[in-house]
């Protein structure tokens, strides 16, 4: 595979992946709580990732292939792939879920589209990236778009209003994320990508055990266990192919490109979300599609960094 054109599969290939979780995030929502559905989330990505757990903690000095340097874990690399779980993974998650009881699927998808922005933002902001002239176009055409998407369901207060609380949440989550791809692009690029992705679910799968046992999990098997049956699938689904998997390619991808180029998949998250939406009778009005367009414009200025001049 040329590495011209792999990288590109790899962002198509995650936009479809995570554009498809809200709607996985929805089904769970039908039968557990919120913090259910982020705990069973990271627990299941965590329980996959465990043998990699096992390899790299009985053996702390390993030969990387591609540098043929052997990699130790300091305790400075614990606390970032630690915070790494709690700013990419551990929050977000529940953000998600929760949010996911107030707006539409759709438009958390919309939403998240705006982690390239934050990227962008809060590399410059803390670890010390060049802000480029197309950056800041693009920046602005991304709040035009955030303006777009969101003004007509609070000026108006149409019959599908937008829920404040519900959209601060999925803006905070893809803040969260921008900040993470810069936490592993600048803090953990040295690790190999299965450690980046192991240990930060391990970390957050071992802490959401604990709040999945303390909210009566099992409570729902004996309620109703073949819908509890059914919403656990698609929660697999979720935590094994949309987290713990999806993120082995893009800790993969990243190695190799950007962070803004790997924070890309956003352009696609948003249309799978929408395509979901419709698909559930969910409302996708104007300002929604044209507040879309805006952000995706701004996304284009952001990574296109050949036609930079400053």
């Amino acid at each position: 595979m040329k590495k011209s054109w792999w990288p590109v599969l790899i962002i198509f290939l995650l936009g479809g992946i995570w554009g498809s979780s809200f709607i996985l995030i929805k089904r769970g929502l039908e039968v557990f709580q919120p913090i259910q559905v982020a705990g069973l989330r990271q627990f299941l990505a965590g329980l996959v990732l465990l043998p990699w757990i096992f390899q790299y903690s009985s053996s702390p000095s390993r030969e990387n292939d591609e540098q043929s340097t052997t990699i130790r874990l300091t305790s400075g690399d614990y606390y970032f792939l630690f915070m790494s779980g709690l700013i990419g993974n551990g929050i977000p998650a529940f953000l998600f879920s929760y949010a996911g009881t107030l707006i539409p699927s759709g438009l958390s998808g919309i939403m998240n589209a705006f982690t390239p922005m934050f990227t962008l933002l809060l590399g410059v902001a803390f670890f010390k990236d060049r802000f480029t002239g197309n950056g800041l176009i693009g920046v602005v055409l991304g709040i035009l778009g955030a303006i777009i998407l969101l003004a007509p369901g609070f000026i108006f207060h149409s019959s599908q209003p937008v829920s404040p609380l519900g959209v601060i949440m999925v803006t905070a989550a893809a803040m969260m994320y921008g900040y993470n791809i810069n936490l592993i692009k600048h803090r953990l690029s040295h690790l190999p990508p299965m450690v980046k992705t192991a240990y930060p679910f391990f970390f957050m799968g071992s802490l959401y055990l604990m709040v999945l046992m303390m909210t009566g999990i099992m409570d729902h098997w004996h309620t109703s266990a073949d819908k509890a049956w059914t919403a656990l699938g698609y929660l697999t689904i979720l935590g094994v192919v949309g987290s713990a998997l999806s993120m082995i390619a893009f800790n993969i991808l990243i190695k190799h490109t950007t962070a803004l180029v790997a924070s890309t998949n956003t352009f696609i998250i948003p249309v799978v979300a929408v395509a979901w939406g419709l698909v559930e009778n969910e409302p996708i009005t104007w300002n929604m599609i044209v507040g879309l367009l805006f952000s995706m414009a701004g996304i284009y200025l952001i990574i296109n960094k050949p036609a930079d001049k400053t």
